[in-house]
């Protein structure tokens, strides 16, 4: 085999023929006073929901702005909550304190709705727009460009300033890192190059100034196999230690075998955020632990976020590429890699593959102003 195909099989991953595809695009913007006295009259402030019809002339506005360039699933939120997109085969939308959840399948869901709180003035309104049909990787430079357009031209509708727009775009792939042990044959041959690039082989550049992160997430769900492999005693101070810190050591130590010097283990119940930062802090804030990351100056550490005393249902593993884990080709080694250190914590733990599941999500994200 000659040396430039081995090299480029190297950064080859091969994933599930049954991955799952997601795209979101989410524009946000603070409100400004501007906009308020341009729809001063939508605005009751002797009502108990003074902002209501204010906000849902906007949500009617936006709607129309999708309608206009064919976007299937534009949702107009409005209730300074942190939104998440994952695949469902049933569209649901869940709302807790601090987050709003849409679930939904985007070979089948479409539809446009507003969520609201219309008795206060918010902080940032958010458009989010859902990537419909099929093929979704494959049409995402398409979709993008589309949501481009749309952001632009309701961005002229209200007024805003150049710039005042924050458009991001996020992509995932999810799936069983052990589906073929499930039974699920055929695979799906990536590179994983940067959403720049794929978009530059669909002839879309993104413009201007633009941030980019590649990361992924494994989830495995704590069962009571797994917790029996080691020492639990409920009525100890800390009855969880052992657990926790014994995953902790054999996380860090498979993934050092296998190349990767950067991870972090989260087994507290709270949904991991990653953001894309000057500084690397990773920090608890409500319902999400937040951990900002600067992939240009990565800090090359490992670290654990649990509680000795709290049994959670599952531990999520993070794995962050950093600016030097994109080779020519793309991520496909850094997946490579992470594959391989599931893979061996996995074996350390006697992993049931045909009844155990071991989720791997890819996010690929790019953020821009507009």
């Amino acid at each position: 085999m000659p040396i430039t195909r081995d090299r480029s099989a190297q950064h080859k991953v091969y994933i599930p023929s049954n991955a799952r595809e997601n795209q979101y695009l989410l524009a946000k913007f603070e409100l400004p006073d501007a906009l308020l006295a341009k729809f001063a009259d939508q605005i009751d402030s002797g009502s108990e929901q003074p902002y209501h019809d204010f906000y849902q002339t906007l949500a009617n506005l936006f709607f129309d702005v999708c309608d206009k360039h064919e976007i299937e699933s534009g949702q107009f939120v409005a209730n300074d909550k942190f939104i998440r997109v994952r695949y469902s085969p049933e569209k649901i939308t869940a709302q807790t304190d601090q987050q709003i959840i849409f679930l939904y399948n985007p070979k089948y869901h479409s539809g446009h709705k507003a969520f609201i709180e219309s008795k206060k003035r918010v902080r940032k309104l958010k458009l989010l727009f859902l990537a419909s049909g099929e093929e979704i990787r494959h049409n995402s430079a398409k979709f993008h460009s589309k949501v481009e357009k749309a952001v632009e031209a309701y961005s002229s509708l209200l007024g805003l300033d150049q710039g005042a727009v924050r458009l991001c775009d996020h992509q995932h792939l999810t799936y069983d890192l052990f589906a073929k042990e499930k039974g699920v044959e055929g695979t799906q041959a990536h590179k994983l190059r940067s959403i720049e690039n794929r978009f530059k082989a669909h002839d879309v550049t993104l413009e201007g100034e633009f941030d980019q992160q590649t990361y992924a997430v494994v989830d495995m769900p704590l069962t009571k196999r797994i917790q029996s492999l080691f020492d639990i005693d409920k009525q100890a101070k800390c009855p969880y230690e052992d657990l926790y810190t014994s995953l902790e050591k054999q996380f860090i130590e498979c993934a050092q075998q296998n190349g990767i010097d950067q991870g972090i283990m989260i087994a507290n119940g709270l949904v991991p955020v990653v953001r894309s930062k000057t500084d690397t802090v990773i920090s608890e804030n409500g319902e999400l632990q937040t951990i900002d990351f600067n992939e240009n100056a990565p800090d090359n550490s490992f670290s654990a976020h649990y509680s000795r005393r709290r049994l959670v249902d599952s531990v999520q593993f993070v794995f962050i590429a950093a600016k030097n884990d994109m080779s020519s080709y793309g991520y496909g080694k850094f997946l490579n890699q992470v594959h391989s250190a599931m893979r061996s914590f996995a074996s350390k733990l006697n992993y049931q593959h045909k009844g155990e599941t071991m989720s791997v999500r890819l996010h690929q994200h790019v953020g821009l102003n507009r």
